[in-house]
């Protein structure tokens, strides 16, 4: 979905928000800040200088002289090109420096947010915002602001200077096309900041489009959907080219109405200025009547437009529409940036999105857990737990059982403070999960999912995910619950590279580093949510062998399909539809003859007849 931003050509509260970044390095924008107050006056030493050379030396035949202005005017270019360099480089590294803090917050936020809101937002447009919109933002810096202020301060020195060293009439005959340019430049500032919103959320549809797809090759290609999903990202790659050839059609709009109006002034300068250098028409500057004025000497000073002057004077013109034509793209730049920067601090500013948590912590955790009255539901009107309550008592395992939907998953999300219940009191040890702070109880926890996600590194650092856990312990477990077998024929045993998502390992074997992983923390509190329902047998004896050895003296709670694997269990709970409809011993429950016999009587029917 599309997000809507300013209409503004121009939000100013938003620059205000994107300044704040700059506190840190103050030094680095004040001083390409500085810089660009000196390459403004640079900008106009060389036309002056030329002026010189030419009235004072060419046409006078001094050679001395010549020379001298010469040097001088070389002096200024390298002096020129020093500062140019040294404000290129401290507005990039400003940007560089700005974005990194800021995607170092975004980052951190995104991982605070609950997990009903990756439910909801598209994994391909949380990428675009950490990591494109996020670069774009650094061109306000480094190509955006700063600049659009040194080509601004430019304009008023260089418009300045012709009203100073300049027939004030030739000035403003050539200047008049000026108005014809304001509004061209309105309409184009707003029509662009619109443009560059779509041309965004094109990229993020985009973004969210190839993610996706990638991420579920094996699907488009399992059921044939090649041709259909190309379709598809056909449209939106359209999309995205209509976005960008709208940004396009402004620019080959806007860019030749500023090279018409330059040609205007320049042509009005060499009618005019022609026409008084001829007929030696006397030149009316503000130069000269302020030494007047000041009673000064003004015999060096020319009273009519020479050639030197006229050629000066295009050599203004040239250098004011100069910055013009680079504004253009100094605004698409900004606009970009300001854009980008509208749906990162949009982001950023989300509350409804991050964990409620406490302040609470505690420790030595014996594993008491208790659920009372709770209700929840994932999306409103649509419960999916209505009233659960049961406990489970220290060194207990408790077990729970029902057909698909259930709740006995999201049973586990909320115990581990993954979404907010709407009602009822679950507790660990007699204190509420909500009064605690969510590092704290999750530290309590050990969590074996059905869906095992490994990071594209190390089996090692995907074991101890980076804390520190000597080698030799993790092999130790390793070895106890027989992990330590299919390892070692690994290319690198522990250092081997598992790839994204663990792909160069089976569904199996990332189940028993998943179990593992949950192992050489030891936690108090142990969660096997459906680990055995996606393996092999051989790879099921293993855990089931290990899930008796890790769940011997601590609280731990299994959910699986397979009865089998929790006969053994303290205490089973049955749960149909977001309600326990059944509580007790294996054996207790077969004797009900109810739910959970029918279940079990399925399976062994299905077990005899494979």
């Amino acid at each position: 979905m599309a997000e809507k931003v300013s209409g503004k050509a121009f939000d100013l509260k938003l620059f205000r928000r994107i300044l704040t970044y700059v506190g840190p390095y103050k030094r680095i924008f004040w001083g390409a800040f500085a810089i660009t107050l000196l390459l403004g006056g640079l900008s106009t030493a060389r036309p002056i200088l030329i002026q010189r050379a030419i009235d004072n030396y060419i046409l006078n035949g001094d050679k001395a002289g010549l020379l001298t202005i010469t040097s001088i005017i070389m002096g200024v270019l390298i002096v020129e090109t020093l500062f140019q360099f040294l404000f290129t480089y401290a507005a990039n590294y400003l940007g560089q420096s700005i974005i990194r803090d800021i995607r170092m917050q975004l980052y951190d936020k995104i991982t605070r947010f609950k997990l009903g809101f990756f439910d909801k937002t598209p994994i391909g447009q949380l990428v675009t915002r950490a990591v494109s919109d996020i670069e774009t933002i650094a061109s306000i810096f480094a190509e955006g602001v700063l600049v659009i202020f040194s080509d601004l301060f430019k304009i008023i020195v260089i418009v300045t200077a012709m009203f100073w060293f300049f027939d004030v009439k030739l000035v403003l005959i050539s200047l008049s096309v000026v108005p014809i340019l304001y509004i061209a430049t309105r309409w184009f500032q707003k029509a662009i900041k619109k443009t560059f919103a779509d041309v965004r959320n094109e990229v993020s549809a985009l973004n969210s489009f190839v993610q996706e797809h990638i991420s579920g090759m094996n699907i488009v290609q399992m059921f044939n959907r090649e041709k259909v999903e190309m379709d598809k990202f056909k449209v939106i790659n359209n999309r995205h080219r209509k976005a960008n050839i709208r940004s396009i059609w402004f620019f080959s709009i806007f860019l030749p109405v500023i090279e018409i109006l330059s040609a205007i002034s320049i042509g009005l300068a060499m009618g005019y200025g022609g026409y008084g250098a001829i007929n030696k028409v006397e030149s009316w500057t503000l130069q000269r009547q302020f030494y007047l004025w000041m009673g000064w000497d003004v015999s060096d000073l020319s009273s009519t437009i020479t050639i030197g002057t006229l050629l000066a004077f295009i050599m203004f013109i040239n250098a004011l529409y100069r910055p013009l034509r680079q504004l253009a793209d100094r605004f698409n730049t900004l606009q970009m940036g300001m854009v980008a920067s509208e749906r990162v601090l949009k982001l950023l500013d989300r509350t409804d999105a991050v964990e409620p948590e406490g302040d609470k912590e505690i420790h030595d955790v014996s594993g008491k857990i208790e659920f009372k009255d709770v209700h929840f539901a994932y999306v409103e009107d649509e419960p999916v737990l209505r009233g659960v309550s049961f406990s489970v008592n220290p060194g207990e395992t408790l077990a729970i059982v029902g057909a698909t939907g259930a709740g006995k998953s999201t049973i586990i999300s909320l115990l581990m403070g993954f979404y907010p219940f709407q009602k009822g009191s679950i507790t660990l040890d007699g204190e509420e999960i909500t009064d605690l702070t969510l590092a704290n109880l999750r530290s309590h926890f050990a969590l074996v999912l059905q869906d095992v996600f490994l990071f594209s590194d190390s089996i090692y650092n995907n074991i101890t995910l980076r804390s520190d856990i000597p080698l030799d312990q993790i092999k130790a477990a390793a070895e106890k619950i027989g992990v330590d077998d299919f390892v070692a024929q690994l290319p690198g045993e522990y250092d081997y590279n598992v790839k994204e998502r663990g792909q160069m390992i089976s569904a199996g074997q990332r189940q028993l580093l998943s179990f593992l992983r949950a192992y050489v923390t030891n936690p108090p509190i142990l969660i096997l949510d459906e680990a055995t329902s996606s393996i092999d047998s051989h790879t099921e004896q293993l855990i089931q062998n290990a899930t008796d050895l890790i769940t011997e003296g601590r609280t731990s709670i299994v959910i699986a399909h397979r009865l089998a694997t929790i006969q053994n269990a303290d205490k089973i709970l049955v749960m149909d539809k977001g309600l326990v409809v059944e509580e007790g011993s294996h054996e207790e429950l077969l004797a009900q003859n109810g739910y959970y016999t029918r279940l079990y009587e399925m399976q062994f029917k299905e077990r005899e007849a494979s």
